[in-house]
């Protein structure tokens, strides 16, 4: 039994005086010169480049995409030592920074998405084809989102004051603790109005190939400016029209079927009677327009109906009268 027992002793001192050595002869953690995160958590192989089997063990919880955090040097030391890995941090390390890899909410997406945000606030009080353009006080900073994620900019508050165009909007993303900007500046209301794309001389008709819709500042589109590309595709102008200027409705009108001094037919119906006679156009009319002709026999002054181009038609209740008048 003596001898049993002081067999024990000694295997027990030599294994506490090979522990130190067999400590010394394992090989060190390695840690990396740059720790960038992909994932919400942190761990060993994150931090050392030869963690191994024990790469996928966890040390702490990621910040959020884009952003850096610092992992105590004392926590990273102890979660090795859990896993098996030995870490003696020989440099002394208080701090270990960690970055997230992330993909950028650049400036621009942030700046759709207070305009956007500007547009559904005003649904109501704004015409509905107006957009809002924005600009910044200040470019703000990037945000990011977790790799593989969408790139998305939501503005989580939005102050904005229609008269004067200034807004303060909070922009974040939908990460996890996802860092929110602050940002203020301007916001102008935008349409988009139709404007020759060239010249466009006096009494042309305008076709579709003339015209496209450009953007305009709303606060500089004058009053009975045409909106639309029906108000003006098929019209007649009134007098030159630039490219690239807005147009004024006042400036259109349906093209002339029948010029002012130029000879009609004039033709009146009515059940078992049809009167015709030579007539002179006084004043120019379109397609369907109402206009004074002079009948040239008896030269009286009748008002006609055109229905072509060289054809007017008298519209009266009282036929023997008109009658008279294509005598």
């Amino acid at each position: 039994m003596t001898s049993f027992k002081s067999l024990i002793a000694a295997l027990v001192i030599a294994a506490a005086t090979l522990a130190p050595a067999l400590a010394a002869a394992a090989e060190e953690a390695v840690l990396r010169t740059r720790a960038v995160v992909t994932g919400d958590t942190v761990t060993l192989g994150d931090l050392f480049l030869n963690a191994g089997d024990t790469a996928d063990r966890p040390v702490s919880r990621a910040p959020a995409p884009g952003e850096r955090a610092a992992i105590a040097a004392g926590h990273v030391v102890n979660a090795a030592r859990a896993a098996g890995l030995l870490w003696p941090n020989h440099e002394r390390y208080t701090h270990l920074i960690v970055q997230r890899d992330g993909v950028e909410v650049s400036a621009d997406m942030q700046r759709d998405a207070v305009a956007d945000a500007i547009m559904r606030s005003q649904a109501t009080a704004a015409p509905a084809d107006v957009r809002y353009a924005v600009s910044f006080d200040k470019t703000p900073r990037a945000l990011h989102v977790a790799r593989g994620t969408t790139p998305e900019a939501v503005v989580a508050g939005l102050e904005y004051d229609a008269r004067t165009g200034l807004f303060t909007a909070r922009v974040t993303t939908p990460a996890r603790k996802a860092r929110t900007l602050t940002l203020t500046g301007r916001a102008r209301q935008i349409r988009e109005v139709p404007m020759p794309v060239t010249a466009i001389g006096r009494g042309e008709t305008i076709t579709e190939g003339m015209v496209s819709m450009v953007e305009m500042d709303a606060a500089r589109i004058a009053p009975g400016t045409a909106l639309t590309v029906d108000e003006i595709i098929g019209m007649s102008s009134r007098t030159a029209l630039r490219a690239g200027q807005p147009v004024r409705v006042a400036d259109l009108r349906l093209p002339v079927a029948v010029s002012k001094d130029s000879r009609v037919s004039i033709t009146f119906e009515m059940p078992g009677m049809i009167l015709t006679a030579t007539g002179r156009a006084l004043e120019d009319g379109p397609m369907g327009g109402l206009i004074r002709v002079l009948n040239t026999r008896s030269r009286r002054t009748i008002h006609a109906r055109i229905v072509a181009p060289d054809r007017v038609v008298v519209e009266s209740d009282l036929p023997v009268q008109l009658a008279h008048t294509l005598n």
